[in-house]
Formats: C-alpha cells, sequence, structure tokens
C-alpha cells in the first residue's frame, strides 16, 4: 500500500514505546489536523500529507534527547529529516509525498512565514494542543503566543 498513513501511525507511536506525553501529544495534534484540513476542504493529497507531517512532526524528540541530551528546535532540525526519512520509506510514500512531509516536518516551529495551508494547519494543530497541554501557559502568555500567530485564521478565531 503507497502513503501507509494506519501504519505511519503504528510505528511511530511503537518507536515512542509507551512515552504517554509524547503519545498523547502525537494522536491530538493528528486528530486535529485532520478536522482543520477537513473545515478547509483540502484535497485527498493535502490532506494525506499534512496528516503524516502531523504524526512525524515532533519524531526527533527522542533521538534528540538520547544524542545530545537536547531537544531544542535547533537539534530536531538537524535529526528531523533522516529519523522522518525512515519511517516514510518503511511505510511505501512516493517521493512527491515524502519531499513535502519532510518539509513541513523541517518547518513546523517557523511561525512568521507560512508555506502553505498545510504548513498554517500543522503550525495552528500543534499550538492549539501545546496550549492545551500547558494550560498555565496559555493564561500567562495568551497575547505573546496570540501576536506571534495573528496570521493564523483557526486560532484567532478562538479569541
Amino acid at each position: 500500500m503507497l502513503n501507509n498513513e494506519p501504519k505511519l501511525l503504528k510505528d511511530v507511536l511503537l518507536y515512542e514505546n509507551g512515552h504517554i506525553r509524547r503519545t498523547k501529544h502525537i494522536l491530538m495534534v493528528h486528530s486535529l489536523t485532520k478536522s482543520i484540513g477537513s473545515e478547509e476542504g483540502l484535497t485527498l493529497e493535502q490532506q494525506q500529507i499534512v496528516q503524516s507531517a502531523a504524526i512525524l512532526h515532533d519524531i526527533a524528540i527522542k533521538k534528540c534527547k538520547r544524542k545530545y541530551n537536547d531537544a531544542s528546535i535547533e537539534k530536531q532540525k538537524l535529526e528531523c529529516i533522516p529519523v522522518a526519512k525512515k519511517f516514510l520509506k518503511a511505510c511505501n510514500y512516493v517521493p512527491s509525498y515524502t519531499e513535502k512531509i519532510l518539509n513541513l516536518i523541517y518547518h513546523h516551529h517557523d511561525y512568521g512565514a507560512c508555506k502553505g495551508i498545510e504548513h498554517q494547519i500543522l503550525i495552528e494543530a500543534d499550538l492549539i494542543v501545546n496550549c492545551l497541554e500547558h494550560g498555565e501557559f496559555l493564561i500567562e502568555q495568551r497575547s505573546l503566543v496570540l501576536s506571534k500567530i495573528a496570521n493564523l485564521h483557526i486560532v484567532s478565531e478562538l479569541q
């Protein structure tokens, strides 16, 4: 099966080896990405790409913590492409999808310049889930978060 998203999700959750917070985060971002993409009327290809990117968006965290004892954005950018490529290859993703998914993963913390609707949806879903996971951050830093993502339409509708 080409672009096997169910296998990708299963493989990534197995890779996380029961880490509750990361597993929950992956599932929540994937679910929210799926919902937002559906609401936005994405094509089937766009939907598959953004949902696969949602599954893989934090895939480098585990390796970065082991290798560097540091999961900063900079370290994640160093490791995300090679780690994600292995998962995508194992799940028979076609090169055109793989390239787009890797680009979304690499740039999912780049809030300043959205690179298309899929990028915007991934950023929105991840930020919303992060805010839900850190409720005190949302309360204390709400205006800062909203100012950084003012051009993102879903979050502005939540105000």
